[in-house]
């Protein structure tokens, strides 16, 4: 099957004054039609700069200074400015953790919803307002007719959320990329919205990238899961194969860590030791090396890469 979304050896760096910031460092994958896929990792590893380098909105300094990132082969980075302007919120659409701030405060939330519908199809003001009504209504939004008029600050923070994954929704995209959207959420609110989300997916078989440092919740949700460590891909597999048999050493820690249910009570978490490499430095060697009990000293100086260990999953370890 050719693949939704190729991304190429993507290095996205940070020029600072005295400094470049290797953000994202050789990061390649693929995303199928369809398929939801979690991109996991701690802060500061590189996961919202991956979204923002495909939606071509990395902010100044940062720059993508090599790769490639094509959907449906064709190349986005050769896209110009207005052409890319065209695939955002038809092709490609994004759904942010902070869904107050993702909302204009002084304009109705339906009318930001229709304006999505203006922006991409040759419609009138009627006809997209209605549109936006119906969406609203679709992503579980009550009285949609009266609450269309209302304000971001006037609705929940769940249906703050709604709002804007119906704004991602209303054109049928290809990818829907969310990026924590259930960041600040209750649990409750966050099966909703995880619900909503694959609802969604099924429905107009878009594909999409889950983006959170939440395993639970990706752990519900997703079909394919990567792992992301100081700007690098390390693991990708299945997500039943990944929380069944987890290869890397870092995912094994992360893994670690999730508190059990049930069992006799402890006092102790496990916690992974150290911290993550400076991104003004990171090591010659393997990245997670000084942080791993499992390292050998060629570990300090050889940097491993992203193979293949048979059936669909990568790893990026040194092999024994």
């Amino acid at each position: 099957m050719q693949p939704l979304l190729e991304v190429e050896d993507l290095r996205a760096h940070f020029f600072m004054r005295d400094a470049v910031v290797k953000a994202v460092d050789g990061v390649s994958f693929e995303i199928q039609p369809g398929e939801i896929v979690g991109l996991a990792g701690e802060s500061g590893c590189g996961k919202t700069v991956t979204t923002q380098c495909i939606l071509r909105v990395l902010p100044v300094p940062g720059r993508i200074v090599s790769g490639d990132i094509r959907l449906k082969r064709q190349s986005l980075l050769a896209l110009s400015k207005e052409e890319m302007r065209q695939i955002r919120g038809r092709r490609i659409s994004i759904v942010l953790q902070d869904a107050l701030a993702a909302l204009n405060p002084v304009i109705p939330t339906g009318e930001q919803v229709a304006d999505v519908f203006r922006a991409h199809n040759t419609v009138t003001w009627k006809e997209a307002w209605k549109r936006a009504v119906d969406v609203m209504r679709s992503v579980g939004i009550p009285e949609p007719e009266t609450r269309a008029k209302h304000f971001a600050h006037e609705f929940s923070g769940g249906m703050q959320q709604r709002t804007v994954i119906g704004a991602a929704l209303a054109c049928g995209p290809d990818l829907i990329v969310a990026d924590e959207p259930t960041t600040a959420l209750d649990v409750t609110i966050q099966m909703q919205i995880l619900n909503l989300l694959k609802d969604a997916q099924q429905k107009l078989g878009s594909s999409v990238l889950y983006i959170s440092h939440d395993l639970a919740n990706i752990a519900r949700i997703c079909e394919r899961v990567m792992i992301m460590y100081a700007g690098e891909i390390v693991e990708i597999a299945s997500t039943h194969d990944l929380y069944h048999n987890p290869l890397h050493p870092y995912t094994q820690g992360l893994l670690a860590c999730i508190p059990p249910l049930g069992g006799k009570p402890s006092y102790y978490l496990p916690a992974i030791p150290g911290r993550p490499p400076d991104p003004l430095s990171y090591p010659p060697g393997c990245r997670f090396g000084p942080r791993c009990a499992e390292a050998k000293e060629q570990c300090g100086f050889e940097r491993p890469p992203l193979r293949s260990v048979g059936g669909g999953r990568y790893v990026r370890c040194l092999e024994d």
